[in-house]
């Protein structure tokens, strides 16, 4: 094998379509919105979870604050572009 041959054999090959992100249920509707779930803890930003549809994100919320009590949670849409490309 040439080098030529190697530095072609490690290229990626996937076409753009065929990458599958599973975010849950709101995966069924490939939009291009996600779903921000950020976590406050004395107005500074804790955690930020993403997920696929609203739902989710206002369920995971509920469940949040019956288990910490003493955060804030912010549910905002973003566009899945401006996490990744």
């Amino acid at each position: 094998m040439t080098n030529e041959q190697r530095s072609n054999s490690n290229q990626d090959r996937v076409w753009p379509g065929a990458v599958d992100w599973d975010l849950g249920l709101g995966s069924a509707s490939h939009s291009e919105l996600l779903w921000a779930c950020d976590a406050l803890r004395a107005g500074k930003l804790y955690s930020r979870r993403l997920f696929g549809s609203r739902v989710e994100a206002e369920d995971f919320a509920r469940r949040m604050r019956d288990a910490e009590p003493d955060q804030m949670f912010n549910i905002e849409s973003i566009m899945a572009s401006t996490v990744w490309n």
